[in-house]
């Protein structure tokens, strides 16, 4: 993929609206350029060479020599700076990554609570049960008791008869 030297937008291979600078070999937008499509229409039909604004600026007043030296520090630098736009797009996707998971530890942090009160309040309702069970033995041991009791009662106001 290349991208337009004036705003690191990608060129793709079929845009229409595409030109090369015959100095440098960058591509460029013709919109960034500022080229109306009367002035393309020209460059076309006559197989004029256009050249940017950088290089027209330095074919003028520099020779060749220069030149050609000044657009290669110009290329190596404009690589540079892709590749730090890259490598800060990449920065940028790693906060979002950190900001992604601060926020998920959080919320395991509030899981982390309400799980901590959800088996207080199982561990509250289990020993409740325990002492239900433990009175309802109780209870049924009384029973059992009393049913005895009333039996015999029973009995012995039936052997007094």
């Amino acid at each position: 993929m290349v991208n337009c030297k004036l705003c690191s937008k990608t060129v793709s291979r079929e845009d229409k609206t595409k030109i090369v600078c015959i100095t440098c070999q960058n591509l460029f937008h013709v919109k960034c350029t500022k080229i109306d499509s009367t002035d393309l229409e020209g460059l076309k039909e006559t197989s004029k060479k256009w050249r940017c604004s950088d290089c027209e600026l330095l074919s003028g007043t520099l020779p060749a020599a220069e030149s050609s030296s000044i657009l290669d520090l110009l290329r190596g630098l404009t690589e540079e700076v892709r590749e730090l736009k890259s490598k800060l797009q990449g920065i940028d996707e790693l906060k979002e990554i950190k900001e992604a998971l601060q926020k998920q530890s959080e919320l395991s942090f509030e899981n982390m609570d309400r799980l901590l009160k959800i088996e207080t309040l199982l561990e509250d309702q289990k020993t409740h049960v325990e002492n239900l069970t433990i009175e309802n033995n109780k209870l049924k041991t009384k029973i059992s008791e009393l049913e005895i009791r009333l039996n015999f009662t029973e009995q012995n106001l039936l052997d007094r008869r």
